[in-house]
């Protein structure tokens, strides 16, 4: 077999021009990368900082926040990038009809089952990036279902959270899905040890800083 295209979802190498993994039936080349969608109505906006006042309220207050209770007096809010539309995509998941299982290491060395359901494929700072989309098999069949993808960046232990930010996305009317990185939080574990998080896998280590979303909490 010649040397081709390594599919996304099984790893096995495929002939030069194939278009679908001969074993897992994987989209090997994939939808057309997406671009930033550059502007963002007021509405779209205000939506994005009202989630994080909203968010800040919840930290400070609730009952369950992972902020540690005896620095909840003195929190005043989550440290932020400033809202900017080229980190908020409109992308088309390359869907596998075969998701693989893959065990994620978490920040306690526990290992954590998830299904790799698909990629998106998107343009930043001139060049094509993936990131593979995960559902946890813990999720209950009630829960309204969503794509998890936890990633790192350039930023990652520099400006951001050094193990990982998450991204929780859920499907438009229009098949697509938005890729918001305005929205990337941080995993509780850090704010404090007492919690296991899931890492990212290696290939979803972007080699592209994103400077959107949520920034250290201390700095």
């Amino acid at each position: 077999m010649s040397s081709g295209e390594i599919c996304p979802n099984c790893a096995i190498e495929q002939p030069t021009g194939s278009k679908y993994c001969d074993r897992c039936g994987a989209p090997v080349q994939g939808e057309v990368a997406s671009k930033s969608v550059k502007k963002m109505s007021k509405d779209e906006v205000q939506s994005v900082l009202h989630w994080r006042e909203e968010k800040d309220q919840a930290f400070k207050g609730h009952f369950a926040s992972p902020i540690p209770e005896n620095m909840r007096g003195q929190f005043s809010g989550l440290n932020y990038y400033p809202v900017n539309p080229s980190y908020r995509l409109l992308c088309r998941l390359n869907k596998y009809p075969n998701p693989a299982s893959v065990m994620m290491m978490t920040s306690t060395g526990e290992e954590r089952e998830y299904l790799k359901v698909g990629h998106f494929s998107f343009i930043i700072g001139g060049k094509t990036h993936t990131l593979h989309a995960y559902k946890d098999l813990r999720q209950e069949a009630s829960e309204k279902e969503s794509l998890f993808i936890p990633f790192r960046d350039s930023t990652s232990g520099i400006e951001t959270y050094e193990a990982s930010r998450y991204l929780e996305i859920e499907e438009t009317k229009e098949g697509e899905f938005l890729v918001d990185f305005n929205k990337a939080y941080n995993p509780f574990c850090a704010y404090t040890d007492t919690y296991s998080c899931p890492l990212p896998p290696r290939e979803n280590w972007l080699e592209v800083e994103i400077k959107a979303g949520e920034r250290k909490y201390i700095e």
